[in-house]
Protein backbone atom coordinates (compact mmCIF):
# COMPACT_ATOMS: atom_id res chain seq x y z
CA UNK A 1 0.00 0.00 0.00
CA UNK A 2 1.31 3.43 -0.89
CA UNK A 3 2.25 5.73 1.97
CA UNK A 4 -0.43 8.28 1.10
CA UNK A 5 -3.05 5.54 1.30
CA UNK A 6 -1.71 4.44 4.68
CA UNK A 7 -1.91 7.98 5.98
CA UNK A 8 -5.45 8.27 4.71
CA UNK A 9 -6.32 5.05 6.48
CA UNK A 10 -5.08 6.42 9.78
CA UNK A 11 -7.66 9.21 9.58
CA UNK A 12 -10.51 6.72 9.83
CA UNK A 13 -11.96 5.60 13.10
CA UNK A 14 -11.21 1.93 13.76
CA UNK A 15 -12.51 -0.55 16.26
CA UNK A 16 -10.06 -2.21 18.56
CA UNK A 17 -7.57 0.61 19.04
CA UNK A 18 -4.22 -0.75 20.05
CA UNK A 19 -3.16 -0.66 23.70
CA UNK A 20 -0.37 1.83 23.02
CA UNK A 21 -2.72 4.45 21.64
CA UNK A 22 -5.47 3.83 24.20
CA UNK A 23 -3.23 4.26 27.21
CA UNK A 24 -1.33 7.26 25.98
CA UNK A 25 -4.38 9.09 24.62
CA UNK A 26 -6.27 8.49 27.85
CA UNK A 27 -3.46 9.97 29.86
CA UNK A 28 -3.20 13.05 27.66
CA UNK A 29 -6.94 13.55 28.10
CA UNK A 30 -6.54 13.59 31.86
CA UNK A 31 -3.47 15.81 31.74
CA UNK A 32 -4.10 18.32 28.97
CA UNK A 33 -1.24 20.67 29.84
CA UNK A 34 1.75 19.76 27.67
CA UNK A 35 5.15 21.33 27.43
CA UNK A 36 5.44 23.19 24.16
CA UNK A 37 8.67 23.16 22.16
CA UNK A 38 10.52 26.45 22.15
CA UNK A 39 12.37 27.88 19.20
CA UNK A 40 15.82 27.29 20.62
CA UNK A 41 17.17 23.89 19.59
CA UNK A 42 18.04 22.83 23.12
CA UNK A 43 15.07 24.32 24.85
CA UNK A 44 12.00 22.52 26.09
CA UNK A 45 11.37 19.73 23.59
CA UNK A 46 9.01 17.48 25.53
CA UNK A 47 6.72 16.52 22.65
CA UNK A 48 4.88 13.32 23.43
CA UNK A 49 5.42 13.43 27.18
CA UNK A 50 2.58 14.46 29.46
CA UNK A 51 3.14 17.17 32.04
CA UNK A 52 2.41 15.83 35.51
CA UNK A 53 1.94 19.30 36.94
CA UNK A 54 5.12 19.26 38.96
CA UNK A 55 4.15 16.11 40.84
CA UNK A 56 6.72 13.43 41.52
CA UNK A 57 6.06 10.04 39.88
CA UNK A 58 5.23 7.51 42.59
CA UNK A 59 3.07 5.03 40.68
CA UNK A 60 4.05 2.53 38.02
CA UNK A 61 1.10 3.73 35.95
CA UNK A 62 2.42 7.28 35.65
CA UNK A 63 5.93 6.02 34.88
CA UNK A 64 4.50 3.76 32.19
CA UNK A 65 2.71 6.64 30.48
CA UNK A 66 5.83 8.77 30.55
CA UNK A 67 7.91 5.92 29.12
CA UNK A 68 5.35 5.52 26.34
CA UNK A 69 6.03 9.13 25.38
CA UNK A 70 9.76 8.41 25.14
CA UNK A 71 9.08 5.35 23.00
CA UNK A 72 6.93 7.46 20.70
CA UNK A 73 9.88 9.78 20.19
CA UNK A 74 12.04 6.80 19.33
CA UNK A 75 9.46 5.96 16.67
CA UNK A 76 10.02 9.38 15.15
CA UNK A 77 13.77 8.71 14.97
CA UNK A 78 13.44 5.14 13.66
CA UNK A 79 13.25 5.73 9.91
CA UNK A 80 16.06 8.27 9.94
CA UNK A 81 18.23 5.89 11.97
CA UNK A 82 17.93 3.30 9.20
CA UNK A 83 18.14 5.66 6.22
CA UNK A 84 21.19 7.62 7.38
CA UNK A 85 22.84 4.47 8.73
CA UNK A 86 22.49 2.54 5.48
CA UNK A 87 22.43 5.07 2.65
CA UNK A 88 25.84 6.47 3.61
CA UNK A 89 27.26 2.95 3.72
CA UNK A 90 27.92 0.47 0.94
CA UNK A 91 24.78 -1.69 1.00
CA UNK A 92 21.95 0.70 0.04
CA UNK A 93 21.75 3.06 -2.92
CA UNK A 94 19.37 5.47 -4.59
CA UNK A 95 17.16 4.62 -7.57
CA UNK A 96 15.71 6.69 -10.36
CA UNK A 97 12.70 7.28 -8.08
CA UNK A 98 14.72 8.71 -5.19
CA UNK A 99 13.99 12.19 -3.90
CA UNK A 100 16.71 14.82 -3.88
CA UNK A 101 16.95 14.56 -0.10
CA UNK A 102 17.84 10.87 -0.34
CA UNK A 103 20.37 11.56 -3.09
CA UNK A 104 21.94 14.26 -0.95
CA UNK A 105 22.40 11.87 1.96
CA UNK A 106 24.05 9.23 -0.22
CA UNK A 107 26.37 11.79 -1.85
CA UNK A 108 27.25 13.35 1.53
CA UNK A 109 25.66 16.62 0.41
CA UNK A 110 22.74 16.85 2.85
CA UNK A 111 22.17 20.13 4.66
CA UNK A 112 20.62 20.62 8.09
CA UNK A 113 17.13 21.09 6.63
CA UNK A 114 17.04 17.53 5.24
CA UNK A 115 13.86 15.96 6.60
CA UNK A 116 15.51 12.53 6.98
CA UNK A 117 18.00 13.76 9.58
CA UNK A 118 17.08 13.05 13.18
CA UNK A 119 19.25 15.34 15.30
CA UNK A 120 16.29 17.18 16.78
CA UNK A 121 14.43 13.95 17.53
CA UNK A 122 17.48 12.51 19.31
CA UNK A 123 17.82 15.58 21.50
CA UNK A 124 14.09 15.38 22.22
CA UNK A 125 14.66 11.82 23.44
CA UNK A 126 17.50 13.07 25.65
CA UNK A 127 15.38 15.83 27.15
CA UNK A 128 12.42 13.54 27.78
CA UNK A 129 14.68 10.99 29.46
CA UNK A 130 16.07 13.77 31.64
CA UNK A 131 12.54 14.76 32.56
CA UNK A 132 11.56 11.15 33.30
CA UNK A 133 14.53 10.66 35.61
CA UNK A 134 13.94 13.93 37.45
CA UNK A 135 10.24 13.22 37.92
CA UNK A 136 10.72 9.88 39.71
CA UNK A 137 10.18 9.92 43.45
CA UNK A 138 13.21 7.78 44.17
CA UNK A 139 12.75 7.79 47.94
CA UNK A 140 9.13 6.66 47.69
CA UNK A 141 9.62 4.06 44.91
CA UNK A 142 12.85 2.55 46.21
CA UNK A 143 14.41 -0.19 44.06
CA UNK A 144 11.74 0.21 41.41
CA UNK A 145 12.96 3.75 40.79
CA UNK A 146 16.46 2.38 40.10
CA UNK A 147 15.06 0.02 37.46
CA UNK A 148 13.15 2.85 35.81
CA UNK A 149 16.13 5.20 35.98
CA UNK A 150 18.41 2.59 34.44
CA UNK A 151 16.12 2.22 31.42
CA UNK A 152 15.81 5.97 30.87
CA UNK A 153 19.59 6.28 31.08
CA UNK A 154 20.02 3.46 28.57
CA UNK A 155 17.72 5.15 26.07
CA UNK A 156 19.45 8.48 26.70
CA UNK A 157 22.85 6.83 26.16
CA UNK A 158 21.61 5.34 22.88
CA UNK A 159 20.49 8.78 21.70
CA UNK A 160 23.73 10.44 22.76
CA UNK A 161 25.88 7.75 21.13
CA UNK A 162 24.05 8.14 17.84
CA UNK A 163 24.37 11.92 18.03
CA UNK A 164 28.14 11.63 18.51
CA UNK A 165 28.58 9.08 15.73
CA UNK A 166 26.43 10.97 13.22
CA UNK A 167 27.16 14.60 14.07
CA UNK A 168 30.67 14.45 15.51
CA UNK A 169 29.91 16.29 18.74
CA UNK A 170 27.10 16.41 21.28
CA UNK A 171 25.80 18.95 23.75
CA UNK A 172 25.56 16.87 26.91
CA UNK A 173 23.17 17.74 29.70
CA UNK A 174 21.26 15.72 32.26
CA UNK A 175 18.68 18.17 33.60
CA UNK A 176 15.38 18.61 31.75
CA UNK A 177 14.86 21.87 29.90
CA UNK A 178 11.38 22.94 30.88
CA UNK A 179 11.36 26.56 29.70
CA UNK A 180 13.30 29.06 27.64
CA UNK A 181 15.46 29.91 30.66
CA UNK A 182 18.66 27.89 30.40
CA UNK A 183 20.74 30.04 32.73
CA UNK A 184 21.05 27.31 35.37
CA UNK A 185 21.61 24.51 32.88
CA UNK A 186 25.01 22.84 32.65
CA UNK A 187 25.82 21.88 29.04
CA UNK A 188 29.14 20.28 28.05
CA UNK A 189 30.27 19.76 24.46
CA UNK A 190 31.73 16.29 24.01
CA UNK A 191 33.23 14.39 21.13
CA UNK A 192 32.96 10.61 21.07
CA UNK A 193 35.96 9.71 23.22
CA UNK A 194 34.94 12.05 26.05
CA UNK A 195 31.29 11.05 25.79
CA UNK A 196 32.02 7.33 26.10
CA UNK A 197 33.63 7.74 29.53
CA UNK A 198 30.68 9.78 30.76
CA UNK A 199 28.05 7.35 29.48
CA UNK A 200 29.86 4.27 30.76
CA UNK A 201 30.23 5.79 34.23
CA UNK A 202 26.56 6.71 34.19
CA UNK A 203 25.41 3.15 33.46
CA UNK A 204 27.87 1.05 35.46
CA UNK A 205 25.95 1.35 38.75
CA UNK A 206 22.98 -0.40 37.14
CA UNK A 207 24.78 -3.49 35.81
CA UNK A 208 23.62 -6.66 37.58
CA UNK A 209 26.23 -8.97 39.04
CA UNK A 210 27.38 -11.76 36.75
CA UNK A 211 24.77 -14.47 36.51
CA UNK A 212 22.01 -12.22 37.81
CA UNK A 213 19.15 -11.40 35.47
CA UNK A 214 18.52 -7.76 34.67
CA UNK A 215 15.18 -6.52 35.98
CA UNK A 216 13.65 -4.44 33.22
CA UNK A 217 10.62 -2.32 34.14
CA UNK A 218 7.11 -3.25 33.03
CA UNK A 219 7.85 -6.96 32.53
CA UNK A 220 4.90 -8.22 34.56
CA UNK A 221 1.33 -7.22 35.17
CA UNK A 222 -0.93 -4.97 33.15
CA UNK A 223 1.94 -3.01 31.59
CA UNK A 224 3.89 -6.00 30.31
CA UNK A 225 2.63 -5.55 26.75
CA UNK A 226 2.09 -2.65 24.39
CA UNK A 227 0.29 -3.11 21.09
CA UNK A 228 0.62 -6.89 21.57
CA UNK A 229 4.39 -6.51 21.92
CA UNK A 230 5.96 -7.77 25.14
CA UNK A 231 7.23 -4.53 26.67
CA UNK A 232 10.65 -6.06 27.36
CA UNK A 233 11.40 -6.04 23.64
CA UNK A 234 10.88 -2.27 23.49
CA UNK A 235 13.43 -1.52 26.23
CA UNK A 236 17.23 -1.38 26.02
CA UNK A 237 19.14 -3.75 28.33
CA UNK A 238 21.98 -2.14 30.29
CA UNK A 239 24.41 -4.86 29.28
CA UNK A 240 23.79 -4.33 25.56
CA UNK A 241 24.17 -0.57 25.83
CA UNK A 242 27.40 -0.93 27.78
CA UNK A 243 28.64 -3.52 25.29
CA UNK A 244 28.16 -1.01 22.49
CA UNK A 245 29.92 1.74 24.43
CA UNK A 246 32.84 -0.54 25.30
CA UNK A 247 33.23 -1.54 21.64
CA UNK A 248 33.69 2.11 20.66
CA UNK A 249 35.99 2.55 23.67
CA UNK A 250 37.97 -0.45 22.33
CA UNK A 251 37.71 -2.14 25.70
CA UNK A 252 37.07 -5.49 24.07
CA UNK A 253 37.35 -7.47 27.30
CA UNK A 254 34.49 -5.62 28.96
CA UNK A 255 32.48 -5.57 25.72
CA UNK A 256 32.71 -9.36 25.35
CA UNK A 257 31.86 -9.68 29.04
CA UNK A 258 28.69 -7.61 28.64
CA UNK A 259 27.51 -9.41 25.50
CA UNK A 260 28.15 -12.81 27.08
CA UNK A 261 26.21 -11.95 30.23
CA UNK A 262 23.38 -10.67 28.03
CA UNK A 263 23.36 -13.99 26.16
CA UNK A 264 23.16 -15.89 29.44
CA UNK A 265 20.54 -13.59 30.92
CA UNK A 266 18.19 -13.57 27.94
CA UNK A 267 19.17 -17.08 26.77
CA UNK A 268 19.99 -15.70 23.34
CA UNK A 269 20.74 -18.22 20.62
CA UNK A 270 21.33 -18.27 16.88
CA UNK A 271 19.61 -21.50 15.81
CA UNK A 272 20.36 -22.77 12.34
CA UNK A 273 16.65 -23.59 11.99
CA UNK A 274 16.35 -20.00 10.70
CA UNK A 275 17.94 -20.85 7.38
CA UNK A 276 17.31 -21.05 3.64
CA UNK A 277 18.59 -24.17 1.86
CA UNK A 278 18.72 -25.65 -1.61
CA UNK A 279 16.66 -28.78 -2.10
CA UNK A 280 19.62 -30.73 -3.51
CA UNK A 281 23.17 -30.25 -4.73
CA UNK A 282 21.91 -29.43 -8.24
CA UNK A 283 20.41 -26.24 -6.83
CA UNK A 284 17.09 -26.95 -8.51
CA UNK A 285 14.94 -25.28 -5.89
CA UNK A 286 15.05 -23.66 -2.50
CA UNK A 287 12.95 -25.99 -0.41
CA UNK A 288 13.68 -24.54 3.05
CA UNK A 289 12.80 -20.86 3.36
CA UNK A 290 12.78 -20.27 7.09
CA UNK A 291 15.15 -17.31 7.46
CA UNK A 292 12.45 -14.66 7.12
CA UNK A 293 10.23 -16.42 9.65
CA UNK A 294 12.28 -15.07 12.53
CA UNK A 295 11.04 -11.54 11.83
CA UNK A 296 7.32 -12.25 12.18
CA UNK A 297 7.43 -12.66 15.96
CA UNK A 298 9.54 -11.27 18.78
CA UNK A 299 11.45 -14.01 20.57
CA UNK A 300 14.81 -14.61 22.20
CA UNK A 301 16.06 -16.57 19.22
CA UNK A 302 16.10 -13.29 17.34
CA UNK A 303 15.16 -9.90 18.79
CA UNK A 304 16.51 -8.11 21.85
CA UNK A 305 15.23 -4.56 21.37
CA UNK A 306 13.06 -3.02 18.63
CA UNK A 307 11.40 0.27 17.77
CA UNK A 308 7.79 -0.67 16.97
CA UNK A 309 5.44 1.37 14.82
CA UNK A 310 1.67 1.71 14.91
CA UNK A 311 -0.39 2.66 11.86
CA UNK A 312 -3.11 4.03 14.15
CA UNK A 313 -1.53 7.49 14.06
CA UNK A 314 0.59 9.14 11.37
CA UNK A 315 3.56 10.02 13.56
CA UNK A 316 3.90 6.40 14.61
CA UNK A 317 4.19 5.03 11.08
CA UNK A 318 7.24 3.96 9.14
CA UNK A 319 7.92 4.74 5.49
CA UNK A 320 10.63 2.08 5.16
CA UNK A 321 8.59 -0.66 3.41
CA UNK A 322 7.47 1.94 0.89
CA UNK A 323 10.90 3.47 0.34
CA UNK A 324 12.53 0.08 -0.09
CA UNK A 325 9.80 -1.67 -2.05
CA UNK A 326 6.48 -0.04 -3.04
CA UNK A 327 7.93 3.30 -4.13
CA UNK A 328 11.39 1.81 -4.82
CA UNK A 329 13.37 4.86 -3.78
CA UNK A 330 16.13 2.83 -2.11
CA UNK A 331 17.65 -0.42 -3.34
CA UNK A 332 20.28 -3.02 -2.52
CA UNK A 333 23.52 -1.79 -4.10
CA UNK A 334 25.55 -3.87 -6.52
CA UNK A 335 28.32 -3.98 -3.90
CA UNK A 336 25.86 -5.48 -1.44
CA UNK A 337 24.64 -8.03 -3.94
CA UNK A 338 28.21 -9.05 -4.73
CA UNK A 339 28.84 -9.89 -1.07
CA UNK A 340 25.87 -12.24 -1.09
CA UNK A 341 26.54 -13.72 -4.51
CA UNK A 342 30.25 -14.35 -3.90
CA UNK A 343 29.63 -16.75 -1.00
CA UNK A 344 30.41 -20.40 -1.60
CA UNK A 345 27.38 -22.59 -0.88
CA UNK A 346 28.23 -26.09 0.37
CA UNK A 347 26.12 -29.22 0.83
CA UNK A 348 28.01 -31.64 3.07
CA UNK A 349 31.54 -31.54 1.64
CA UNK A 350 30.40 -30.59 -1.83
CA UNK A 351 30.59 -27.07 -3.18
CA UNK A 352 27.48 -26.65 -5.30
CA UNK A 353 27.55 -25.13 -8.79
CA UNK A 354 25.58 -22.03 -7.74
CA UNK A 355 27.32 -19.56 -5.43
CA UNK A 356 25.62 -17.15 -3.09
CA UNK A 357 24.06 -16.84 0.34
CA UNK A 358 20.34 -17.54 0.31
CA UNK A 359 19.61 -14.84 2.90
CA UNK A 360 20.15 -12.41 0.05
CA UNK A 361 18.78 -12.68 -3.45
CA UNK A 362 15.31 -14.12 -3.58
CA UNK A 363 15.26 -14.27 -7.42
CA UNK A 364 11.53 -13.66 -8.04
CA UNK A 365 10.41 -14.53 -4.54
CA UNK A 366 11.00 -12.72 -1.26
CA UNK A 367 12.46 -15.39 0.99
CA UNK A 368 15.67 -13.38 1.33
CA UNK A 369 16.61 -9.79 2.11
CA UNK A 370 16.02 -8.51 -1.41
CA UNK A 371 14.44 -9.64 -4.64
CA UNK A 372 15.63 -8.98 -8.18
CA UNK A 373 13.06 -7.76 -10.69
CA UNK A 374 13.32 -6.88 -14.35
CA UNK A 375 14.02 -3.21 -15.08
CA UNK A 376 10.97 -3.04 -17.33
CA UNK A 377 8.32 -5.31 -18.79
CA UNK A 378 10.33 -5.96 -21.93
CA UNK A 379 13.52 -6.98 -20.14
CA UNK A 380 14.25 -10.47 -18.89
CA UNK A 381 17.42 -9.38 -17.13
CA UNK A 382 16.94 -9.17 -13.36
CA UNK A 383 18.52 -5.83 -12.58
CA UNK A 384 16.55 -3.99 -9.91
CA UNK A 385 17.14 -5.07 -6.32
CA UNK A 386 14.02 -4.41 -4.26
CA UNK A 387 14.66 -4.74 -0.52
CA UNK A 388 11.95 -6.91 1.03
CA UNK A 389 13.37 -7.24 4.54
CA UNK A 390 11.16 -4.52 6.01
CA UNK A 391 8.07 -6.15 4.55
CA UNK A 392 8.95 -9.10 6.80
CA UNK A 393 9.91 -7.13 9.92
CA UNK A 394 6.31 -7.06 11.03
CA UNK A 395 5.08 -8.51 14.31
CA UNK A 396 1.64 -8.15 15.88
CA UNK A 397 0.48 -6.51 12.63
CA UNK A 398 2.96 -3.65 13.07
CA UNK A 399 6.29 -2.92 11.42
CA UNK A 400 9.37 -2.39 13.52
CA UNK A 401 13.02 -1.35 13.31
CA UNK A 402 15.43 -3.67 15.09
CA UNK A 403 18.00 -1.94 17.29
CA UNK A 404 19.64 -5.23 18.13
CA UNK A 405 18.86 -8.90 17.83
CA UNK A 406 20.50 -12.12 18.82
CA UNK A 407 22.56 -12.56 15.65
CA UNK A 408 24.00 -9.07 15.97
CA UNK A 409 24.90 -9.69 19.63
CA UNK A 410 26.81 -12.83 18.63
CA UNK A 411 28.57 -10.97 15.83
CA UNK A 412 29.55 -8.18 18.23
CA UNK A 413 30.82 -10.83 20.64
CA UNK A 414 32.85 -12.45 17.84
CA UNK A 415 34.20 -9.04 16.87
CA UNK A 416 35.33 -8.40 20.45
CA UNK A 417 36.95 -11.80 21.16
CA UNK A 418 38.71 -11.69 17.81
CA UNK A 419 40.32 -8.42 18.92
CA UNK A 420 41.33 -10.23 22.14
CA UNK A 421 43.24 -12.83 20.11
CA UNK A 422 40.61 -15.59 20.08
CA UNK A 423 40.53 -15.76 16.30
CA UNK A 424 39.46 -19.39 15.95
CA UNK A 425 36.69 -19.04 18.51
CA UNK A 426 35.48 -15.92 16.69
CA UNK A 427 35.41 -17.90 13.44
CA UNK A 428 33.60 -20.72 15.24
CA UNK A 429 30.69 -18.34 15.87
CA UNK A 430 30.15 -18.33 12.10
CA UNK A 431 31.38 -21.80 11.11
CA UNK A 432 30.40 -24.18 13.92
CA UNK A 433 28.18 -22.45 16.46
CA UNK A 434 29.08 -21.60 20.05
CA UNK A 435 27.99 -24.59 22.12
CA UNK A 436 29.64 -27.12 24.40
CA UNK A 437 30.46 -29.55 21.58
CA UNK A 438 32.23 -26.88 19.57
CA UNK A 439 34.22 -25.54 22.50
CA UNK A 440 35.66 -28.94 23.47
CA UNK A 441 36.66 -29.79 19.90
CA UNK A 442 40.34 -28.86 19.51
CA UNK A 443 40.01 -29.19 15.74
CA UNK A 444 37.64 -26.22 15.86
CA UNK A 445 39.16 -24.08 18.59
CA UNK A 446 42.76 -25.26 18.57
CA UNK A 447 45.01 -23.90 21.27
CA UNK A 448 43.10 -20.69 21.91
CA UNK A 449 43.35 -20.04 25.62
CA UNK A 450 39.61 -19.69 26.02
CA UNK A 451 39.53 -20.86 29.62
CA UNK A 452 41.51 -17.83 30.73
CA UNK A 453 38.48 -15.62 30.05
CA UNK A 454 35.32 -15.61 32.17
CA UNK A 455 33.05 -15.17 29.16
CA UNK A 456 33.95 -18.14 26.96
CA UNK A 457 31.98 -20.89 28.70
CA UNK A 458 29.11 -22.13 26.53
CA UNK A 459 28.55 -25.26 28.58
CA UNK A 460 31.88 -27.00 28.13
CA UNK A 461 32.96 -25.96 31.65
CA UNK A 462 29.71 -25.44 33.53
CA UNK A 463 27.39 -28.16 32.30
CA UNK A 464 24.35 -26.47 33.87
CA UNK A 465 24.35 -23.86 31.10
CA UNK A 466 25.02 -26.30 28.26
CA UNK A 467 21.33 -26.56 27.44
CA UNK A 468 21.06 -22.77 27.08
CA UNK A 469 23.46 -22.77 24.15
CA UNK A 470 22.83 -26.25 22.76
CA UNK A 471 20.68 -24.76 19.99
CA UNK A 472 23.45 -22.51 18.69
CA UNK A 473 24.34 -23.36 15.12
CA UNK A 474 26.77 -21.95 12.56
CA UNK A 475 25.55 -18.45 11.76
CA UNK A 476 26.95 -18.69 8.24
CA UNK A 477 24.90 -21.82 7.60
CA UNK A 478 21.70 -19.79 7.66
CA UNK A 479 22.26 -18.97 4.02
CA UNK A 480 25.35 -20.82 2.77
CA UNK A 481 24.64 -24.45 3.54
CA UNK A 482 26.96 -26.60 5.62
CA UNK A 483 29.47 -23.97 6.67
CA UNK A 484 31.15 -26.39 9.08
CA UNK A 485 32.14 -28.59 6.13
CA UNK A 486 33.19 -25.77 3.82
CA UNK A 487 36.98 -26.02 3.50
CA UNK A 488 37.17 -22.61 1.82
CA UNK A 489 35.43 -20.83 4.71
CA UNK A 490 38.45 -20.50 6.94
CA UNK A 491 41.12 -18.12 8.17
CA UNK A 492 42.93 -17.25 4.95
CA UNK A 493 46.14 -15.28 5.37
CA UNK A 494 47.55 -16.11 1.93
CA UNK A 495 47.12 -12.52 0.75
CA UNK A 496 49.42 -11.25 3.46
CA UNK A 497 46.87 -10.18 6.05
CA UNK A 498 47.08 -11.46 9.62
CA UNK A 499 44.58 -13.77 11.30
CA UNK A 500 42.88 -10.93 13.15
CA UNK A 501 42.15 -9.06 9.93
CA UNK A 502 41.15 -12.21 8.05
CA UNK A 503 38.55 -13.14 10.66
CA UNK A 504 37.38 -9.55 11.05
CA UNK A 505 36.74 -9.40 7.30
CA UNK A 506 34.61 -12.53 7.55
CA UNK A 507 32.68 -11.02 10.45
CA UNK A 508 32.06 -7.83 8.48
CA UNK A 509 30.73 -9.89 5.57
CA UNK A 510 28.50 -11.80 7.97
CA UNK A 511 27.07 -8.49 9.20
CA UNK A 512 26.03 -7.95 5.58
CA UNK A 513 24.55 -11.42 5.11
CA UNK A 514 22.62 -11.42 8.37
CA UNK A 515 22.01 -7.78 9.31
CA UNK A 516 21.92 -5.85 6.02
CA UNK A 517 19.58 -2.82 5.81
CA UNK A 518 18.90 -2.71 9.57
CA UNK A 519 20.56 0.69 10.11
CA UNK A 520 24.00 -0.25 11.44
CA UNK A 521 26.24 -0.42 8.41
CA UNK A 522 27.85 3.03 8.34
CA UNK A 523 28.63 2.87 12.05
CA UNK A 524 30.10 -0.63 11.59
CA UNK A 525 32.42 0.71 8.89
CA UNK A 526 33.37 3.63 11.13
CA UNK A 527 34.18 1.32 14.01
CA UNK A 528 36.43 -1.00 12.01
CA UNK A 529 38.23 1.99 10.49
CA UNK A 530 38.82 3.24 14.03
CA UNK A 531 40.25 -0.12 15.11
CA UNK A 532 42.59 -0.21 12.14
CA UNK A 533 43.70 3.39 12.63
CA UNK A 534 42.98 4.07 9.00
CA UNK A 535 40.09 5.83 7.34
CA UNK A 536 40.88 3.89 4.18
CA UNK A 537 38.69 0.96 5.21
CA UNK A 538 35.51 3.03 5.19
CA UNK A 539 36.66 5.28 2.36
CA UNK A 540 37.42 2.48 -0.10
CA UNK A 541 34.38 0.42 0.88
CA UNK A 542 31.90 3.26 0.38
CA UNK A 543 33.73 4.68 -2.67
CA UNK A 544 33.33 1.35 -4.44
CA UNK A 545 29.56 1.81 -4.24
CA UNK A 546 29.37 5.53 -4.91
CA UNK A 547 31.53 5.40 -8.03
CA UNK A 548 28.91 3.15 -9.66
CA UNK A 549 25.91 5.37 -8.86
CA UNK A 550 24.43 7.25 -11.78
CA UNK A 551 25.38 10.95 -11.80
CA UNK A 552 27.87 10.43 -9.00
CA UNK A 553 29.67 13.74 -8.44
CA UNK A 554 33.05 12.03 -7.93
CA UNK A 555 35.09 9.21 -9.40
CA UNK A 556 36.25 6.28 -7.27
CA UNK A 557 39.62 7.89 -6.53
CA UNK A 558 37.99 11.21 -5.76
CA UNK A 559 35.55 9.54 -3.38
CA UNK A 560 38.38 7.73 -1.62
CA UNK A 561 40.26 10.99 -1.13
CA UNK A 562 37.12 12.75 0.09
CA UNK A 563 36.16 10.04 2.58
CA UNK A 564 39.69 9.68 3.92
CA UNK A 565 38.89 12.87 5.82
CA UNK A 566 36.65 11.63 8.60
CA UNK A 567 35.26 15.12 9.08
CA UNK A 568 33.33 14.43 5.87
CA UNK A 569 31.56 11.44 7.43
CA UNK A 570 29.33 13.51 9.68
CA UNK A 571 25.85 14.79 9.02
CA UNK A 572 25.26 18.55 9.16
CA UNK A 573 24.20 19.80 12.57
CA UNK A 574 21.61 22.50 13.06
CA UNK A 575 22.89 23.39 16.53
Amino acid sequence: MKLKNKIKATEKSRAGRRVWVLLFTAFLTLHSSLFISCTDFFESDLNGVADIDGRKVQQERDAFYLMNGILQLMQQAGDSYVIAGELRGDLVSQTENSTQELRDIEFFQADSTNSYLNERQLYAIVNNCNYFISALDKEYMGAKADTLTAEAKCIRAWAYLNLALDYGEVSYYTEPILSSDKSQLSIANYQLEQLLDVLISDLLPYVPADGVAEQLPFTTGQYSSINSYATQYLLIPVRWMLGELYMWKENFYEAAHMYYQLMCDRKLTVPVSYCNRWRNNLCEDVSIRNWVNQFSTLNTANQVCVIPFSDEFVDGMTALPNLFYDDYQLCASSVCRNVFENQQYTINLTAVPVSGDLRGRGVNSDYGSYVLLAADDDSEELTEAYITKYNKMNASSSNYVCLTRSAQVYLRYAEAINRLGLHRMALATLKYGLNANTLVNTNYIGKDTINSFPFTDFGQVNSTIASTFAGNGPLHSRGSGDADMNASFTIDTSTGIDSLTAVENLIMDEYVLECAFEGNRFHDLMRISQYRRSTDYLAKTVAAKLAQVKDSPRSYDEWVNYLRENKNWYLPSSR
